[in-house]
């Protein structure tokens, strides 16, 4: 799907950083939950531009659910995904923003291999989600990029 490309930075063994052109925002609104715990992540992937390989222009792909573990001090949440990628986030009210990126599987026809040409290391370049009334999941849409760009509309769920 996306051709792997990498601007990391971090410890030999991880976890890494990617850099994205979002920053966090300022905050005026208390965190309306405590997100410290484990998520998982679904969605869609649509390529907005050329440039990744054997992709088209709207071409819509499903990601691959990976592990998010967040935890939360006051209003920032440091987050790592899939045990290997290292974010920053900020809870603003029930928006939640998102610095940084991670790697990104889709599926394979119907199987989630998690081979490399399936995947791409992604910055995320805007974007927030939005949670529900209970805390327990999130939803919106972030714009990536890779060696394309995409929109990822994305759900995140507390186990």
């Amino acid at each position: 799907m996306f051709a792997l490309g990498c601007a990391c930075s971090g410890a030999d063994e991880g976890p890494f950083s990617i850099d994205g052109a979002a920053r966090l925002p300022d905050c005026s609104a208390p965190p309306a939950f405590d997100l410290t715990g484990q998520w998982s992540m679904s969605g869609d992937v649509t390529i907005t531009s050329a440039g990744c390989f054997d992709t088209a222009v709207d071409e819509s792909l499903a990601s691959c659910p990976l592990t998010w573990q967040l935890e939360q001090t006051g209003a920032d949440l440091s987050i790592v995904v899939d045990n290997e990628y290292l974010m920053r986030g900020r809870v603003c009210g029930t928006d939640v923003f998102f610095e940084g990126g991670f790697w990104l599987p889709v599926r394979d026809g119907n199987d989630c291999t998690y081979e490399e040409d399936s995947a791409a290391e992604v910055g995320i370049d805007a974007g927030s989600l939005a949670l529900d009334d209970t805390g327990d999941e999130m939803t919106g849409t972030l714009a990536i990029r890779a060696d394309c760009t995409a929109d990822y509309a994305m759900t995140l769920f507390r186990f």
